[in-house]
């Protein structure tokens, strides 16, 4: 009876009746209000199951468990109504505010199945969560790449970054050694010189902009001018630096864009794990993804996954081919960037067949 359930009623005699019928096999607090019940789930949560009447005086039922979800999106949100009230209830449904609706009157029995239901699918989702949790608990240091074909301005730059520990330093002479390295590490960020001999910066940007997408990078050039100003920003939304530098400046730079770019994102996490959280929390969102040097998005309405892309590859085959990267970088966007359907499962239809598909070519390679 660990697990905690908040009932939450205008109406004392329903609020006892509750605790009455069911103290035996649940841990039940109440709220006579709205703000008594968001008092308690700031201050006496976290609560497995939160259930509220529709009709209560100040705020209803539905903006309260509206506030809920974004204060303990955890919790498993219940709706009481009458029969009067069904469509304002199914409105709360399809806008992802509640996990079930239970109308009235409504039997002990009925409620405790329903209590019993909400507890495992809490405990379900506060695994999820754990999981994520413990895979984030340790976070790769930052690896910046540094290309110049001056090895004094290597050393530089190299010097004037070796007090952030958290960050690797890894240099190349010129392009080509620039995309080996690429294709080998997982970089977070560039600082390249514009002119090196063979491949040189704005063949290394074009390069990036298609096959590393989500890298950010910083461009160095002695010999600047309006015409490579405008080159640089016609491939991406790169930083610019004419030398010589003031490398006081360049690291700030450096620093700010770095972790900027990299706010909000989560290392060494399952996809799958993540995928569940969102089905559960029903999130409206953009999952950025990067895998090496695969770059694709799956896009969420409500916790339903609506569409994917990476490369060529669109909807359905998109998606199932992004949830079977390994080693990914998650980044996270409060906004989903698509409006239509165009995914017809499940998304535990998609991670079935994605595994499926991952079990098949690692059992080819084996034979």
């Amino acid at each position: 009876m660990s697990d905690k359930i908040l009932f939450v009623d205008d109406d004392l005699n329903v609020l006892d009746a509750y605790k009455r019928q069911l103290k035996r096999q649940f841990n039940i607090d109440t709220a006579r209000e709205a703000e008594e019940g968001l008092n308690a789930v700031r201050n006496h949560g976290p609560y497995a199951v939160i259930v509220s009447d529709l009709r209560m005086p100040g705020m209803d039922g539905n903006h309260f468990l509206s506030r809920v979800k974004e204060i303990a999106p955890e919790s498993v949100r219940m709706m009481l109504t009458g029969f009067a009230d069904i469509k304002t209830a199914m409105d709360a449904i399809n806008r992802g505010n509640i996990f079930r609706l239970l109308t009235k009157p409504c039997s002990k029995e009925v409620l405790a199945d329903a209590l019993t239901v909400g507890i495992e699918q809490y405990k379900k989702k506060s695994h999820i969560k754990e999981k994520i949790l413990s895979d984030m608990s340790v976070r790769p240091g930052k690896k910046i790449l540094i290309v110049d074909d001056d090895r004094v301005i290597l050393r530089i730059i190299t010097n004037a970054l070796k007090d952030h520990k958290e960050l690797k330093i890894i240099t190349a002479l010129n392009g080509k050694e620039a995309i080996k390295i690429l294709s080998i590490q997982d970089i977070d960020m560039v600082v390249t010189d514009l002119y090196m001999p063979g491949i040189n910066g704005l063949q290394l940007l074009s390069y990036m902009k298609k096959n590393y997408p989500g890298i950010p990078a910083i461009v160095l050039t002695g010999y600047g001018s309006k015409e490579t100003e405008e080159r640089i920003k016609a491939l991406g939304d790169f930083q610019y630096f004419e030398k010589p530098l003031d490398m006081n400046v360049l690291i700030e730079v450096l620093l700010n864009t770095l972790y900027s770019a990299h706010a909000g994102q989560i290392h060494g996490v399952s996809i799958a794990s993540f995928l569940q959280m969102i089905d559960m929390d029903g999130k409206v969102c953009t999952l950025k993804i990067r895998s090496g040097k695969r770059f694709g998005c799956l896009y969420f309405f409500k916790g339903k996954l609506i569409d994917a892309e990476t490369g060529q590859l669109r909807g359905e085959e998109a998606a199932i081919d992004i949830i079977g990267w390994d080693n990914s970088v998650i980044e996270i966007e409060n906004v989903c960037k698509k409006n239509k359907n165009q995914i017809n499962k499940s998304i535990m239809q998609i991670l079935i067949e994605s595994t499926r598909i991952k079990d098949e070519i690692r059992s080819g390679m084996r034979n």
